[in-house]
């Protein structure tokens, strides 16, 4: 059907509804994220848009500067709608050097995850 539609109903206000529905469930989100090594003593500071993913490879890699860090947990992490503004949010993190305010975001919030206040 013309428009990109994927079905057919006969009201067209929950068809409008449905699509609006699956644009959401299929919307891309970006995450900037925290990691920590406990062999290390270390976080890490990324961004993606598959953070399952993300971890995985970080946890599986052999080469890089987190492969020495394995098992690597994920403690924090943000959502964005926008990959540029989740690569912000990571540069902004990794400029403030400081294992007290990293600490500090982390504890912040009651359990891993938020949703960024730009959503």
């Amino acid at each position: 059907q013309a428009g990109g539609h994927w079905f057919e109903s006969s009201s067209s206000h929950l068809k409008r509804s449905t699509e609006v529905g699956l644009f959401l469930y299929f919307k891309i989100m970006y995450y900037c994220y925290i990691l920590y090594s406990q062999k290390l003593d270390k976080y890490y500071i990324g961004s993606t848009n598959d953070l399952q993913g993300r971890l995985r490879r970080h946890n599986s890699s052999n080469r890089g500067y987190t492969s020495a860090g394995k098992p690597w947990e994920l403690k924090y992490f943000e959502m964005f709608k926008e990959k540029r503004i989740a690569i912000a949010r990571e540069i902004e993190l990794k400029r403030w050097k400081s294992r007290n305010l990293i600490e500090k975001l982390i504890g912040e919030r009651s359990s891993v995850g938020s949703v960024h206040p730009d959503l």
